[in-house]
């Protein structure tokens, strides 16, 4: 990763209800339906592509049609970090935050595959879950890389949700991202992370993508209402949207194109 170039972190389908891009193959995109990243890239003549995804459903189709278009994928996944993943106690797990571990070559996708697979079995509590020790077991810097998102970190709940975390990074270097994308609190958020860092920890500005173009806005966000299902909580409309820190334009591929 360039620490100084802003990075698009893209999503696909396969992150439920987060994104209306799919991996389809060069060519794959719907006039009328939704986008392929392939394609996105190809048109934009993109060398490579990083894709940070909550599972690893389709990891295999992204690298064999990125393949087939000669251009890299570089996969992330974003899961859930804990002390322990043998708790399921709710009160404990208020305390879990997310992280995304980047795989840097072949070793490290099997050493990831591995994780995300005892994550997603003995892990499970509402989401797949890992733990420090999990980590460490499989980890490797020459393989792995460990980095922490500018939504939804341990950072963010602590200033928006009351939470206390403190994590233990004593056995890693991970990368904080930073991210601009017109919300009330991003400027606040990133002074945060940046105190955080200091010059102990580095950063990297990245744009999460989560669909083509700012007109495909109001068609995401009714994605979004369509796709939710989360129990215990009012259900998202139009003009009641609580879209988790996503209600803006900015998530699109037009919106980091324009700017580079």
């Amino acid at each position: 990763m360039g620490m100084t170039e802003v990075i698009p972190l893209f999503k696909s389908h396969y992150s439920i209800g987060r994104s209306i891009l799919t991996l389809n193959s060069l060519g794959g995109s719907d006039e009328k339906g939704p986008d392929s990243i392939i394609d996105i890239c190809s048109e934009a003549k993109m060398k490579s592509f990083h894709l940070v995804d909550d599972s690893m459903t389709g990891v295999l189709e992204g690298y064999t049609n990125s393949l087939e278009a000669g251009i890299d994928l570089r996969f992330g996944l974003r899961i859930n970090l804990c002390n322990d993943i043998k708790s399921k106690d709710k009160e404990y797990n208020l305390k879990e935050f997310k992280v995304i571990i980047f795989c840097k070559n072949k070793s490290g996708y099997e050493r990831l595959l591995q994780i995300y697979s005892i994550g997603s079995t003995d892990g499970f509590y509402y989401a797949p879950r890992v733990d420090y020790n999990l980590l460490l077991k499989y980890w490797n810097d020459d393989d792995l890389a460990l980095c922490i998102p500018f939504y939804d970190s341990f950072i963010h709940k602590n200033k928006f949700s009351m939470s206390n975390i403190i994590p233990d990074f004593s056995n890693f270097s991970p990368i904080f991202f930073l991210e601009s994308n017109d919300l009330p609190f991003d400027k606040s958020l990133r002074n945060h992370v940046l105190t955080y860092c200091g010059d102990k920890y580095s950063t990297q500005e990245v744009k999460s993508i989560y669909y083509k173009n700012k007109s495909d806005f109001p068609h995401y966000l009714t994605f979004r209402c369509i796709s939710d299902s989360n129990p215990g909580r009012a259900k998202k409309t139009l003009s009641k949207p609580n879209f988790d820190h996503m209600c803006s334009n900015e998530f699109s591929f037009e919106s980091w194109y324009e700017k580079i």
